[in-house]
């Protein structure tokens, strides 16, 4: 019997969450292949790695990666 713990039970959620952002991306954003997309939402997804609380953590990562993606062509952020 495994013991779940709200730690496990928000992370299980987050990466849900997480899968169905790239998803909205994925078709808002045709021109990117599935891996570009991925990579993006992890690259943001490392800025809020040390949050505290992470319910608000794929709203912000949706937006900033349509702000990266909104930059013009070749300034996206690092």
């Amino acid at each position: 019997m495994t013991t779940q713990t709200l730690d496990t039970i928000a992370s299980a959620q987050l990466e849900l969450q997480l899968h169905v952002v790239e998803d909205r991306l994925s078709q808002d954003y045709t021109s990117l292949d599935r891996p570009s997309v991925h990579a993006l939402v992890e690259r943001e997804r490392t800025r809020f790695a040390t949050a505290r609380i992470h319910a608000f953590v794929p709203i912000l990562v949706e937006r900033a990666v349509r702000d990266a993606l909104a930059e013009p062509a070749g300034r996206h952020r690092r």
